[in-house]
């Protein structure tokens, strides 16, 4: 009887969840430029991994092998300086093209193009008398003012195409010659308005915004907004909506990936690293074998004596080595099942993110600055991230203990509730 009461709280709980919490935050993940933005951030992953691999070679752990490294470390620094110091260029002609996209008259080329031209304008300083180019806003540092830039680019060129502000070829012209002639005007009325705006008033809104930004950045890289990242994550995996690509990482995800590069110069600089949360972070202590710390809970499984939950593990267990849990999410099912809630919502990732937070800040482990792929395994991910630090493999290890101890009960009861139906089946 008591367990049914549950059950129907928790049925009630998760429906409030779907109806009213839900909704506004896919809704805000699914919103065009925020889409577009992740889209181009997710397209620069693989130059971000490749340009945080020569901190790992020059900052190795190993005395002896750090001496080894040393005579290459500033031939391996250009080949980070080149990715990581650039990082938001490239992202410009990502954002662009993925933002182009979203109207049908606009060349995602071409868009790509002006979004960089524009935004090279807005960071590049005023005095060009030596020659010499401050890069520093093609770096993280400029990621928020480049979001501003592109999204007016986009804007005003849909605008202009739509109401007619471009120079229209006869259709017997090639397409690709017509698309260049009708950007001619929306294109130099942009440079123009930014090169006014940067040199001719002396607007420097890189500045501005990172002024702006700035308190965000600390937010996010609190307790606090751990523990509301990992709770909201897993609520909403909890109703069966993807919570990390289309709502809270959609948000958090350019905050994450500042701070990241942050600690990559620092790493670089030979500085202490600043920040905290990054990406690789909750991949470690938020989403051991996926959101819910779900991998503990297939090996648990692994010997169930429920046919149905044992052959649920046994293909879940592969694809949760790689973080992919989708298989016990929804073979189970987790997702919506009452007795999955507490467990998996809150005794799970939300502690675990809070260990990792803690031990982090007391200085007991290191903070990543190599960003990884998500689907790196556990003890290579928290290995990797930070540089080849073995206190961060031990600390999950433990932690992935504990989450067994945690799930097992939960794991135990839930497999009585399949035996029974199993029996009544038979």
């Amino acid at each position: 009887m008591k367990t049914n009461k549950f059950e129907a709280t928790m049925d009630r709980f998760s429906g409030w969840i779907e109806q009213y919490l839900a909704p506004p935050l896919v809704r805000m993940g699914n919103q065009r430029h925020f889409a577009a933005i992740r889209a181009a951030l997710i397209r620069t992953i693989p130059l971000i991994i490749i340009g945080s691999l020569p901190l790992i070679l020059t900052s190795l752990p190993v005395e002896s092998l750090a001496n080894v490294m040393a005579p290459y470390a500033e031939k391996l620094n250009i080949l980070y300086a080149m990715t990581m110091n650039f990082m938001t260029l490239y992202l410009a002609i990502s954002l662009g093209s993925e933002l182009a996209r979203m109207y049908e008259e606009l060349d995602a080329v071409i868009v790509s193009i002006v979004t960089v031209a524009c935004y090279i304008i807005t960071v590049a300083p005023v005095n060009l008398a030596d020659n010499v180019l401050d890069v520093t806003g093609f770096s993280a540092k400029g990621m928020f003012t480049l979001f501003v830039v592109a999204i007016i680019v986009v804007e005003f060129m849909h605008f202009a195409y739509k109401h007619n502000i471009i120079i229209r070829l006869p259709k017997s012209v090639p397409h690709g010659i017509a698309q260049s002639f009708a950007s001619l005007l929306p294109m130099a009325l942009l440079l123009v308005f930014f090169w006014m705006l940067r040199v001719i008033i002396g607007f420097d809104l890189n500045s501005v915004l990172n002024m702006v930004v700035s308190p965000l950045l600390a937010v996010t890289d609190t307790w606090y907004a751990a523990l509301i990242c990992a709770l909201l994550l897993q609520l909403l995996w909890f109703v069966g909506i993807h919570g990390g690509s289309f709502t809270v990482w959609g948000v958090m995800y350019p905050f994450l990936l500042a701070n990241i590069a942050d600690n990559a110069a620092a790493v670089a600089a030979k500085e202490a690293v600043p920040h905290i949360l990054t990406e690789p972070f909750f991949y470690s202590w938020t989403m051991i074998g996926g959101v819910g710390m779900t991998l503990p809970l297939v090996i648990i499984w692994m010997r169930s004596r429920s046919a149905h939950l044992k052959e649920v593990a046994r293909l879940s267990l592969i694809p949760g080595i790689f973080c992919v849990n989708e298989p016990v999410m929804f073979g189970v099912p987790i997702v919506l099942n009452p007795l999955m809630f507490l467990p998996f919502v809150f005794l799970t990732s939300v502690l675990g993110t809070m260990y990792g937070y803690v031990l982090t800040a007391i200085g007991w482990i290191s903070p990543a600055y190599v960003q990884i792929p998500w689907t790196t395994p556990p003890l290579l991910q928290p290995y990797l991230s930070t540089g080849g630090d073995w206190r961060n493999v031990i600390a999950q290890a433990v932690l992935f203990v504990i989450m067994g101890i945690i799930w097992y009960p939960f794991a135990k009861l839930y497999e009585k509730r399949c035996l029974e139906e199993e029996g009544g089946e038979q």
